[in-house]
């Protein structure tokens, strides 16, 4: 039999995560209710290295035995203004965190959560809301050091007033098709 010097090629292919945030106000007008938000921005997503050590974590879990990092269920907001950076790892001025309301994917590769909170329901009235984030702890005992955070976003300033709704819907698409 012959030997035969066989060609191997490796395909470099890069998966990215594109997020796109969603942060709606709505207000209250009287016998309208709520029916159309009074502001709506798609704002710009930042995954920090700790979310990217948390991401490649997850992959290789069933390597690691199946331990893995816990999941993300959670989304905080607060106060902060610094500068979106990689070496984010909480929130600035974090006031709430809670469980997603939404958590599904709503394709083969699409993540899809949704959260919203009430001025006076979270007794956030009159807070100057900044950012937000996706986190894997509930953040009860500690919330500006607990669990890690895969996402960040910022936005311009929203103050809620006592019946005031703000609403944060996010869309991290896995890889592209």
């Amino acid at each position: 039999m012959e030997d035969r010097d066989v060609a191997t090629s490796e395909v470099d292919v890069k998966i990215s995560v594109r997020t796109t945030w969603v942060m709606e106000l709505y207000q209250f007008d009287g016998p309208g209710g709520y029916a159309v938000p009074a502001r709506r921005d798609i704002v710009r997503n930042l995954t920090p290295n700790l979310g990217s050590n948390w991401l490649a974590s997850r992959i290789g879990s069933a390597h690691n035995g199946g331990s893995t990092a816990s999941a993300m269920l959670y989304m905080a907001i607060g106060t902060g203004t610094a500068a979106l950076s990689v070496t984010n790892t909480m929130l600035a001025g974090e006031v709430r965190r809670r469980e997603f309301a939404v958590n599904e994917i709503t394709s083969t590769n699409v993540w899809h959560v949704v959260n919203t909170w009430g001025g006076s329901t979270d007794s956030i009235a009159s807070v100057d809301l900044r950012e937000a984030g996706t986190f894997n702890q509930s953040g009860l005992t500690t919330p500006t050091v607990s669990g890690t955070m895969f996402q960040r976003v910022s936005y311009s300033s929203v103050v809620l007033a006592n019946s005031d709704i703000l609403r944060l819907e996010i869309f991290s698409e896995v890889g592209t098709r």
